[in-house]
């Protein structure tokens, strides 16, 4: 009798081996396209592990499309029926690759009988979630519109534009953490350098965050990346500010200054720290030294000739508020020949920039006034013709 049960029991195992019948993969792609996602779930799900059809590349393939399809369908039957079902997908489609080396692309036949390869496919679906995103972000639903963004990025990791709306989106939303997970994508991993990007990592970390340290860091990174950049120079010496570094700052400066005489660009973020600190002099020495090597250098011109005009203004603030007295007019008299020393100075410099930047609006007008307060009638004209050919604003 024990014989004969471990006899029956033998012939179930066989009979259940025998059972086991091979997964039809293109029944499951089948289902898939007729909107059966159950039925195509479990098809494909015993296929990746049946021994006739794990190894087949097609299987991997029909379970990326089949798990896509999971991950955007609108029956709420189907929505879940799987954890995550893009990134099942999307590895889905990696396996089917791996095994596919050397061969022609997946495909399926579309609707009108052409076919549609898996390149193509992963395109729509990444238009797919794009579109989704920018829906709901129109519709002032951040948190969705994120959430679409994000999988444009799974679909197409190597992509810039899901993490650039990812973080836009995140930040509005003030989840500064999600926006800053996708800038440091954007800027260490895919190398894709923007000034925009930069000055909100350096906001999120130095205001949000409070870590000038690390904006710092940000910020340098970001002038070598653009080092004749005015923000980022004056972001720089900021932070130092904040850090009270500044003799470190300065030393650091003036050394490489001294190792490169020859470079613009130190010699004017030395005169913007001077410049941040309230040291007008030293400032203006370091801005001379930068026009002296690079005399088309704009932002160390323009600066430069802010600084000594500035000055100017100061002292004709300070004259009209004086009063009728003798005393006062006698000071007046004496002012005005510093007044014009100091517009006279600070001319060849806004000329400078004039022949630059041509067109440039707040360049014309400040000449427009200096010439006219140094009574240099036929400059004044010029200029005020160049102003009315750019019209109104």
């Amino acid at each position: 009798m024990k014989r004969l049960i471990v006899f029956m029991l033998a012939i179930m195992v066989v009979g259940y081996s025998y059972g086991q019948k091979k997964p039809k993969i293109n029944q499951a792609e089948k289902a898939r396209t007729e909107g059966n996602l159950g039925e195509a779930k479990n098809i494909i799900d015993e296929a990746i592990v049946h021994e006739k059809t794990k190894d087949d590349g097609k299987t991997w393939y029909y379970r990326g499309l089949i798990y896509a399809s999971l991950d955007t369908t609108q029956n709420p039957t189907y929505q879940n029926l799987a954890n995550d079902p893009l990134k099942t997908a999307m590895e889905a489609f990696a396996k089917a690759d791996e095994m596919n080396q050397g061969n022609n692309e997946f495909y399926i036949t579309g609707p009108n009988g052409f076919p549609v390869t898996k390149g193509e496919q992963i395109s729509t679906l990444w238009g797919h979630y794009l579109n989704k995103g920018v829906e709901y972000y129109n519709a002032q639903n951040n948190k969705e519109a994120y959430k679409y963004f994000r999988k444009t990025a799974v679909v197409q990791p190597e992509d810039t534009t899901g993490y650039i709306y990812s973080a836009s989106v995140a930040q509005a939303d003030k989840d500064y953490d999600k926006a800053l997970l996708n800038y440091y994508t954007l800027l260490n991993d895919l190398n894709y350098h923007s000034k925009d990007i930069y000055s909100a990592v350096i906001y999120i970390e130095g205001v949000v965050n409070e870590d000038n340290e690390k904006a710092l860091e940000v910020i340098r990174a970001a002038k070598e990346q653009f080092p004749s950049d005015l923000d980022f120079a004056k972001s720089e010496i900021n932070a130092l500010i904040k850090l009270e570094r500044i003799d470190e700052a300065k030393s650091e400066l003036e050394s490489a200054i001294a190792n490169e005489p020859d470079n613009a660009n130190l010699r004017f973020t030395l005169g913007v720290m001077y410049e941040e600190i309230g040291d007008a002099a030293k400032a203006k020495e370091a801005y001379k030294g930068a026009v002296e090597v690079d005399p088309d250098y704009y932002n160390a011109r323009f600066n430069l000739a802010v600084l000594i005009y500035n000055q100017a203004v100061d002292l004709i603030k300070e004259m009209n508020n004086l009063g009728i007295s003798q005393a006062d007019q006698k000071k007046a008299k004496a002012m005005n020949v510093d007044i014009d020393k100091r517009l006279k100075e600070a001319v060849p410099h806004w000329e400078k920039l004039n022949s630059l930047q041509p067109n440039d609006r707040t360049t014309l007008e400040t000449l427009q006034y200096i010439y006219t307060q140094l009574k240099m009638k036929d400059k004044a004209e010029k200029v005020s013709m160049q102003l009315e050919a750019l019209g109104d604003e």
